[in-house]
């Protein structure tokens, strides 16, 4: 994630998204990415692990200062290609379907900007290149237990014309948002699909299915990867 002032030096201390813990770590330097690795990273859960509470410290001490972890507040997170150098086309696709994404989610109340930490919702991230340029453009989708209540719904069996219920989050009020949380054991992320070749026209069946869902369209075509750690499933 960007830096709070943008520095491309990244003197200035950052957050990153720990994936599949869906912990964002704050205060992040480079010289405190040592003690982050060996004091947080090398215990969180990993693509294999089954689907037991995360119980990592929340304070992780550095000689440089102190880093912070607090859960991801999004049910889904999704991660596009987007380097510009080593394939163009991930450069300009990558705008193009997070413009997509949102438009299809907002009307559901689910789209979220970098900055916007309401519970619920998805994050859409620009990440760099993960490799295959006949794979462009990639798309990385991590999901929470049935992220928004619908893993189970059968829309073949629902009223013609009628949509199934998407499941959103209430706001907490500030004061009672660290108390709720931690009624809800936090697991991380049960599910990652990692799809290709997504054009900006599959945007609507990838929110509708893939990220409120958890189900594959095309698997034919476009995917390339991923788990679930619900079925113990390492990689499809």
């Amino acid at each position: 994630m960007h830096t709070p002032s943008h520095h491309a030096d990244y003197s200035q201390p950052t957050s990153i998204l720990v994936l599949p813990a869906f912990t964002i770590v704050d205060n992040v330097t480079p010289p405190a990415v040592p003690s982050l690795v060996d004091k947080y990273i090398s215990h969180a859960p990993t693509t294999s692990d089954p689907l037991d509470p995360v119980t990592l410290p929340k304070t992780i001490p550095s000689s440089v200062g102190d880093m912070r972890a607090r859960p991801c507040p999004h049910r889904a997170v999704v991660l596009l290609c987007s380097h510009r150098t080593r394939d163009a086309r991930c450069g300009q696709s990558a705008p193009l379907i997070k413009k997509e994404l949102e438009r299809h989610l907002r009307p559901l109340g689910l789209d979220r900007d970098l900055d916007d930490e309401r519970p619920g919702g998805v994050g859409i991230y620009f990440i760099n290149h993960v490799g295959g340029h006949k794979y462009s453009a990639n798309v990385l989708i991590y999901r929470r237990p049935d992220a928004f209540g619908l893993d189970k719904v059968e829309r073949g069996k629902l009223p013609p014309g009628q949509e199934p219920q998407v499941k959103v989050a209430k706001p907490v009020p500030a004061e009672e948002g660290e108390e709720e949380r931690e009624k809800e054991p936090d697991v991380g992320a049960a599910q990652c699909i990692w799809l290709a070749r997504v054009r900006p026209e599959d945007c609507e069946n990838l929110v509708r299915y893939t990220i409120l869902q958890g189900k594959v369209v095309k698997p034919d075509k476009q995917l390339r990867g991923g788990f679930d750690r619900s079925t113990g499933m390492m990689s499809w």
